[in-house]
C-alpha cells in the first residue's frame, strides 16, 4: 500500500510485509516483470519536485521505502499517517540474507574505486554460501548488463550510483530485462550503502540510528555534505505548504 507525500508514492507497509511480498514475487506467486525498489528521502522528494522525469521514475517503482526520519514525521504531520522508517542499507542487508537463505545470486553495480567489489567480498565473508558478482557500469552497457543478469540467473541487483543516476540506470536495465524476458529480478537503488558495507565510511552508532540523527552524524563526519543538507530546509517548506493547502480544503 502506498500514500503520497509531495507527489511521491511512499510504501507504508511494514518491513516484514514488504519482505514477504518480495519473497513471494521471486517464488513465482505474483507478477513476472522486474521488481524495482527505490529509497526516497527528503532530499530526493525536493529533487522530484524540480524534475518531473525523476518523479516519474520514483512513482514507477514497485516499492518506495521511507529512507529518512523526515519522511516519517512529514507523513504524520500532513496525513496523520504512522509509518515505519526503513533505512536503505538495512533493507539491503535483509535482502542479502534472503538471497543467502534461498541460494539466490546477487549483483552489485557501482561504487567508486572498486568499493562495490570490496562490499561484495565483505558480504561473502559474512555469508559464505552467498553467490554474487560486482561490476561497474562502464564495464558493460545496459543491454550487455541485462544479458549478464539473465545468463547468470541473478535475482537481486543493488545499484549504488547516487541520485538520480542509479534510478535512471535501473530504469534502463529494467527495459532491457523485459526485452530479454529475463524473468523475476529485483533491482534496488542503494545510494552509498556499498561504502558503509565495505568499511570505507563508518556507520553511526545504533543509538544515533534509532534517534533518527544518522544524517547529522554523516554531516559531522563529512562536512562537505552541508550543501545537500540545505535541501532539508526546502523539504520543510514544501511540507508546511502541503499541510496548509490540505487544511484550507
Amino acid at each position: 500500500m502506498k500514500k503520497q507525500l509531495l507527489g511521491v508514492n511512499i510504501t507504508v507497509n511494514s518491513k516484514d510485509e514488504i519482505l514477504s511480498e518480495i519473497e513471494n514475487y521471486l517464488k513465482g506467486k505474483t507478477k513476472s516483470s522486474p521488481f524495482v525498489i527505490v529509497t526516497p528521502n527528503p532530499e530526493q522528494l525536493v529533487y522530484a519536485k524540480q524534475d518531473e522525469e525523476f518523479l516519474k521514475l520514483l512513482n514507477r517503482a514497485d516499492i518506495a521505502i521511507p529512507d529518512g526520519i523526515g519522511l516519517v514525521y512529514a507523513m504524520k504531520f500532513i496525513k496523520a499517517a504512522l509509518i515505519q522508517r526503513i533505512s536503505g542499507i538495512d533493507f539491503m542487508s535483509d535482502l542479502v540474507r534472503l538471497a543467502n537463505k534461498n541460494n539466490w545470486a546477487i549483483g552489485l553495480i557501482g561504487g567508486r574505486n572498486g568499493v562495490g567489489k570490496k562490499a561484495l567480498t565483505e558480504l561473502q565473508s559474512s555469508y559464505q554460501n552467498l553467490r554474487g558478482w560486482a561490476l561497474e557500469p562502464e564495464e558493460m552497457d545496459e543491454e550487455k548488463m541485462a544479458q549478464h543478469i539473465a545468463d547468470s540467473n541473478t535475482k537481486f541487483i543493488f545499484v549504488g550510483l547516487g541520485v538520480p543516476k542509479q534510478e535512471q540506470y535501473i530504469d534502463a536495465v529494467k527495459k532491457q530485462l523485459l526485452k530479454e524476458h529475463a524473468g523475476r529480478v529485483v533491482l534496488m537503488a542503494v545510494g552509498g550503502s556499498f561504502d558503509i558495507i565495505a568499511g570505507a565510511i563508518p556507520r553511526a552508532p545504533d543509538w544515533i540510528q534509532k534517534s533518527g540523527l544518522e544524517w547529522l552524524y554523516r554531516l559531522i563526519r563529512e562536512p562537505w555534505r552541508w550543501k545537500r543538507q540545505v535541501q532539508l530546509i526546502f523539504f520543510l517548506s514544501l511540507v508546511f505548504k502541503e499541510k496548509f493547502s490540505h487544511t484550507k480544503k
